[in-house]
Parts: C-alpha cells; sequence; structure tokens
C-alpha cells in the first residue's frame, strides 16, 4: 500500500513541474523586450525570438541626431532589445532544466 502512495506522490509532483514548464513557456512566449537609446528617445521591441517588431524614434531624436547617429542610436536599441530577449531565453532554458531535473529524480 505504501508503494501505491509514494507512486501516487511522485506521479502529483510530476504532473506539477510539468505544469510549471507549460505555464513558464507560456508566459515567456508573448512577452516582449525593449532597447532604448538617446535618452529614450528611440526605442526597438523585439519578439521573443529577437525579432524586430516596433521601432519608435521620436521626433526630438531625429532633430537633434544626424544621420550617422541616428543609424548607430537605431542600432543600440535593436541591439538591447535583441540582447534582452536572448536574456529572457537563456533564463527560460535555466527553468526548463531545473524542472527536468526534477522530473529525472527518482522517487524517494
Amino acid at each position: 500500500m505504501e508503494e501505491i502512495r509514494d507512486a501516487q506522490v511522485r506521479l502529483d509532483e510530476l504532473a506539477a513541474a510539468a505544469e510549471r514548464a507549460e505555464a513558464m513557456v507560456e508566459e515567456w512566449s508573448v512577452r516582449e523586450f525593449a532597447g532604448r537609446a538617446d535618452d529614450g528617445g528611440i526605442v526597438a521591441t523585439a519578439g521573443v525570438l529577437g525579432t524586430l517588431l516596433r521601432l519608435e524614434i521620436s521626433p526630438l531624436s531625429r532633430r537633434r541626431l544626424d544621420a550617422t547617429g541616428l543609424a548607430d542610436a537605431i542600432l543600440a536599441a535593436v541591439v538591447a532589445a535583441e540582447e534582452a530577449a536572448a536574456d529572457a531565453k537563456e533564463e527560460l532554458t535555466a527553468g526548463l532544466r531545473r524542472v527536468r531535473e526534477a522530473l529525472s529524480r527518482p522517487a524517494s
């Protein structure tokens, strides 16, 4: 009887871990990541895979920066957004590894 109870406890632990992993992926999949430059006058927004979704350039940044400065600031904002997305992906991967380790632990 104790073996059945232990098996049920382990099954419950596995189900909870799987639900946590699913929730983590679901939460991550809808996130957006912003990178800013020129004191926030330029904002690049990337999706979870680092794909550029939006680029916002304030009129002040357009007036204040020459073509080279504007290009540099846009690039800085896009790179910052991409890096934020990559960092979040690493955090998700680390969290999923922890869940996988919990799933692979033998029953106590």
